[in-house]
């Protein structure tokens, strides 16, 4: 049980530290909102995590059916969606903190942005069918295999936070100008995942 833990454990560690569209999406959301905001986030990402989980355990052979009928839907889907929010996120000024006037905004919008970001991203359904159909074979047991799947994603949310709680700390050493040039840059990483998430239906049209 404890190796089970620990593997746990390094896998979502490594998953953390995946520098995709969700990563860029908490880090801003820390340096403009504050790290609770960033962690809101996180906890969408994690919490649509543990749907994927819970139906790749329990109904494998089912939802691979289902992605498999689906998949060009639920990559245009996540192309317009990721293109709105990286053109939104580019042309959107920074804030300035001496200023005091950053506007406020509920908390569901920020779990929800990181429930859409994780769920319109084919990639993270796959890469849990493929996980979860090795840890399955390579467990004795289901107890361990939920221990394993507990461990990875709290192991995912602990490390989300600190992501969260660094980014807000050097905050103050980003003047409006760096904060600007920090929302360019992550509103074209947006763009840029949309499109290598449309590619392939791209591909099949060509």
């Amino acid at each position: 049980m404890i190796q089970t833990i620990i593997k746990g454990y390094l896998t979502g560690l490594i998953l953390s530290l995946s520098f995709g569209a969700g990563f860029f999406s908490l880090l801003h959301a820390s340096i403009e909102q504050g790290y609770k905001k960033g962690l809101l986030v996180a906890l969408g990402m994690v919490l649509s995590d543990l749907f994927f989980v819970t139906l790749c355990i329990f109904g494998a052979s089912f939802v691979e059916n289902q992605i498999k009928e689906l998949d060009t839907e639920i990559r245009i889907v996540g192309f317009i969606a990721l293109i709105i929010l990286g053109i939104s996120t580019f042309l959107k000024k920074a804030n300035d903190p001496e200023a005091g006037h950053v506007q406020p905004r509920g908390n569901l919008i920020y779990i929800m942005k990181g429930v859409m970001l994780n769920t319109i991203n084919p990639f993270t359904i796959l890469f849990w069918l493929g996980l979860a159909a090795f840890v399955k074979s390579s467990m004795p047991n289901m107890l361990e295999v939920v221990v394993f799947f507990s461990v990875t994603l709290g192991a995912m949310f602990f490390n989300q936070f600190i992501i969260c709680y660094s980014a807000n700390k050097v905050k103050h050493l980003l003047s409006v100008q760096k904060q600007q040039l920090l929302n360019h840059i992550i509103g074209v990483v947006f763009v840029i995942v949309a499109f290598v998430l449309v590619w392939p239906v791209v591909q099949k049209i060509i």
